[in-house]
């Protein structure tokens, strides 16, 4: 019997994915800290786009080309760079969303024994895959085509293209990215079982984005500060940004389109290539349905290892602390999560100071190195300490097989916190290093930056430690990774916010307080403020660890899940 598409069933898994993200925002479930943090930075990033893009925007239609200012050729400049951008974007999306609905989704497992015909189960994904899609498109471009709108007025005709776009576009990133997909998932597999290398690749990868990102920042200081940006785009620069818009396929068309310019060839090459990206997602997502499907009767490959010598036994202490870093390094998702992030710790906070320090001494002219170097350790030290929060969650069911052992429970715990400390103390010293060398700071303060930052980190690490073992949810895979943050990540990383911006935030503002009003002679206040909130901080969140931990332990019985 033929296989056909049973749009019944594809309702129904439909319906059952639904279903499945609700069931995140059920009584017990929801993580109320995770989804307001989520929103509230969304919206907040999307306020500071809308007006940093309004504001380059100005610069950009104002800028002359052989002493003319030609709005419309800067706009259409301007448009196709910015759909190309959001094109990128979406495909990038697109390639993950393709691996999380077709290589690593379990319910194609239950599926694969049910009634229910490949080309069905396809349809009900490539449906998924592509609202997933849709959602990020109507978000970019009502950002995008809305802001040009506010600067330069537009018909309604603009508007109803922009809605149309926003459908259109998921189409074009969809067969893109189902080309992609394959490629991304093979090179997943080689490095796999090669964890040097991933963790490398990685953090390369991480380092050269938050480059670009430190750029952006540089960009956007500059259009606080003065318009020193417009001077950036001379002659020279405007010739090589015409001829690459000029290859910035398809989204000229886009911008033609929206402008009203070569209409009748911009709208039929871009119809042809909406419906050959549809034949190509479908073949495409197709194939690799089946493929995956193929895959999972086969079952999993398992990797050949050299065989090594037995080594000889460690003590529990240390065998806990390797286990635990094991874990973590051979686990790409907590690789890029726990030590990547760590790794560009100094990176991040030697750009932020750079643009920060820059505007505080332009706007008021005050330098207060030493309390936004305070600021950003400790918040970034913060957001790099999140991997602790999962120190027993992530331990999955082998956590009772630990209890059972003759090891003592503070070497369980202990050996935890020592892995996480060594980790946050070489990323504060480094950062403490690249402020001094720098000349950010001088010697007293880069030490006390340190012994703070590490302080912080040692609170942050018993408090998330404790919290988790109080709340702690194992994960249903097989190879117990954890997939999706649960609310401990959340509250730790709302309170690592909190106290960065407590401890920073109050030493900056008395910075500057006693700077305006020429008071001098308080500089010990910093120290006095950091050292001792710092030390307060960590005493009691080692005391909130230790509090009847042996009886906690011993009556331990499971954790949830998720």
């Amino acid at each position: 019997m033929k296989d056909r598409i049973n749009y019944t069933q594809v309702r129904t898994l439909l319906r059952k994915q639904i279903q499945e993200r609700g069931s995140a925002y059920r009584k017990g479930n929801f993580d109320f800290f995770g989804f307001l943090i989520h929103w509230v930075l969304l919206l907040v990033f999307l306020a500071v786009f809308i007006i940093f893009f309004g504001r380059f925007t100005d610069i950009y239609l104002s800028i002359k080309t052989n002493g003319l200012v030609l709005m419309q050729t800067r706009l259409f400049e301007l448009l196709s760079m910015a759909y190309m951008l959001i094109l990128l974007f979406l495909v990038i999306s697109g390639v993950g969303q393709i691996n999380r609905q077709l290589f690593d989704a379990d319910d194609i497992k239950l599926l694969m024994g049910m009634p229910v015909g490949a080309r069905t189960i396809f349809m009900a994904k490539l449906i998924s895959i592509y609202f997933g899609q849709l959602i990020i498109s109507v978000a970019c471009v009502l950002a995008i085509n809305i802001t040009v709108a506010m600067h330069v007025p537009q018909t309604a005709t603009y508007y109803a293209i922009t809605a149309l776009f926003c459908f259109v576009l998921p189409l074009i990133s969809l067969a893109i990215s189902a080309l992609a997909a394959m490629p991304y998932h093979a090179v997943k597999q080689l490095l796999k079982d090669k964890f040097i290398l991933h963790f490398l690749l990685i953090t390369l990868v991480t380092a050269a984005l938050f480059y670009v990102y430190s750029i952006v920042l540089g960009a956007v200081r500059d259009m606080l500060l003065d318009d020193s940006l417009r001077y950036f785009f001379n002659e020279q620069v405007m010739a090589v940004l015409q001829k690459f818009t000029r290859c910035l396929y398809p989204a000229i068309w886009f911008s033609n389109i929206l402008l009203g310019r070569n209409l009748a060839v911009s709208w039929s090459c871009l119809a042809a290539l909406t419906v050959v990206c549809l034949v190509i997602a479908g073949l495409v997502i197709r194939r690799l349905m089946k493929w995956v499907m193929q895959s999972r009767i086969a079952g999993n490959v398992n990797f050949i290892h050299k065989k090594s010598k037995v080594k000889p036994a460690s003590k529990p202490f240390w065998a806990l602390i390797k286990k635990d870093f094991l874990l973590i390094f051979r686990t790409p998702a907590y690789t890029f999560s726990y030590f990547s992030i760590a790794v560009i710790m100094p990176l991040m906070v030697y750009f932020c100071i750079t643009v920060g320090s820059s505007i505080i001494i332009k706007l008021i002219g005050i330098n207060c190195n030493f309390e936004i170097a305070i600021f950003l350790t400790l918040l970034f030290g913060a957001l790099t300490n999140v991997f602790c929060s999962t120190n027993i969650s992530r331990e999955g069911e082998m956590f009772f097989s630990i209890k059972a052992y003759s090891v003592d429970y503070k070497q369980v715990f202990f050996s935890k916190i020592t892995l996480c400390m060594m980790v946050a103390a070489i990323s504060q010293l480094i950062s403490a290093l690249v402020l001094l060398l720098t000349g950010y700071v001088g010697i007293g303060e880069a030490a006390l930056i340190f012994v703070s930052g590490l302080l912080c980190s040692f609170a942050q690490i018993c408090f998330a430690t404790r919290y988790d073992f109080n709340h702690a949810k194992f994960s249903t895979e097989e190879d117990g990774e954890i997939k999706e943050s649960g609310s401990t990540v959340s509250v730790i990383i709302v309170l690592g916010m909190i106290t960065s911006f407590l401890i920073g935030g109050s030493v900056l503002m008395i910075r500057l307080m006693f700077a305006l009003r020429f008071v001098s002679g308080y500089g010990y206040l910093t120290y006095l403020i950091v050292g001792l909130v710092s030390a307060v901080i960590a005493a009691l969140s080692f005391v909130y660890l230790i509090h009847n931990l042996k009886q906690k332990y011993r009556t331990f019985s499971g954790g949830g899940q998720f």
